[in-house]
């Protein structure tokens, strides 16, 4: 008969697979909360692309005809408010991935740019013009909504950009 024989019992058994069990249990759902925020990085990231890449549109508008450009056009009824749909495939490969009607199947974003004038031609915001400089105020509003782990569509994000555009002499 052999005495002193090395070994675990059932019961350290059992206890060290529960232990491990717990820490897979915790990394498993470290892995579903770094997912999900991978996918609101990328909704948002998108969101200021779209915001910034109509900016630019308008920046160049002001640049080649800033009282003609019909982008920047701030009267007439409805003028200065433009609403675009844009779909994230593609995102920045073309300049035609948003349009005036909304895409079906796959998430879409909302883009309304509003152009509104400001200064009241001696002015320009607060800081006091030399010349009569009539100034565009932008804001770029950008509305999503993510998809969540869960795939929840309901929560509506959304992504401000505001910018002054003035006529470049």
């Amino acid at each position: 008969m052999r005495t002193g024989h090395g070994g675990f019992t059932l019961t350290e058994v059992l206890v060290a697979t529960f232990i491990i069990v717990i820490g897979l249990v915790a990394v498993a759902s470290g892995f579903q909360f770094a997912t999900a925020g991978v996918a609101t990085g990328r909704g948002e990231t998108v969101a200021i692309f779209l915001a910034e890449q109509r900016v630019e549109q308008l920046k160049n508008a002001a640049m080649t005809a800033f009282t003609s450009s019909p982008l920047l056009s701030s009267t007439g009824p409805g003028a200065g408010v433009t609403t675009e749909f844009c779909q994230a495939t593609n995102i920045g490969a073309t300049s035609t991935n948003c349009q005036d009607t909304a895409f079906t199947g796959g998430p879409t974003y909302q883009r309304v740019t509003t152009v509104v004038d400001s200064g009241n031609g001696t002015t320009c915001g607060t800081a006091p013009a030399a010349p009569p400089i009539l100034c565009k105020r932008v804001h770029v509003r950008v509305t999503y909504r993510p998809v969540t782990s869960r795939g929840d569509v309901s929560q509506q994000r959304m992504v401000d950009v505001h910018t002054m555009l003035v006529p470049r002499n």
